[in-house]
């Protein structure tokens, strides 16, 4: 079996939560610790990221096989926005691009299935992830983010884990490994 490797292309160029809404949540009045709390929403995306297997906000990224790729390939970090391209290079570094009539995203748009297996020194594929803008995440996650950065607001130098009532939040939208 081979490991692909999976590298952030594009970071997303918002966050899922603005600093109005978090302060808001965290009843929070003054501009003194806004710096602290811009950290505190992007280390709580990046939790609930890594906890969902999910990309929340729009960001691309490149997942790369050594000689060939199956005919299905699954993409991590979806939901699958659209696959940017699909390149293979070969062993004098010389790189083609697939044509995307060559492949289709499933139903799901989680997997990319080609109606024949590349095979090159490096198969690259690039693609966009994300639910969208802050404005398309479900509510549900958003509200898991401001339980935990709630958690970690007030335990500074305590618990950083997820509090249950955000893992509780995040449960319908976590992708589970069959």
């Amino acid at each position: 079996m081979q490991i692909p490797y999976l590298d952030k292309v594009i970071a997303p160029a918002s966050e899922p939560l603005t600093l109005a809404e978090t302060k808001l949540s965290l009843r929070v009045d003054g501009s003194e610790e806004d710096g602290y709390i811009v950290s505190l929403i992007k280390a709580a995306r990046g939790a609930a990221e890594e906890y969902l297997r999910r990309s929340l906000v729009t960001q691309s990224w490149q997942l790369q096989f050594d000689n060939y790729v199956c005919e299905q390939v699954a993409l991590p970090k979806g939901p699958v926005q659209s696959v940017t391209s699909v390149k293979i290079i070969a062993q004098d570094w010389s790189e083609t691009t697939v044509s995307s009539s060559s492949y289709y995203l499933n139903a799901g748009k989680e997997q990319l299935i080609f109606r024949a297996a590349p095979i090159g020194l490096i198969i690259q594929i690039q693609y966009v992830a994300g639910y969208g803008d802050s404005t398309e995440i479900p509510y549900a996650i958003k509200q898991g983010m401001l339980a935990h950065i709630a958690s970690l607001y007030e335990n500074r130098d305590g618990d950083v884990n997820l509090p249950q009532v955000a893992v509780d939040l995040y449960a319908p939208f976590k992708v589970v490994k069959l």
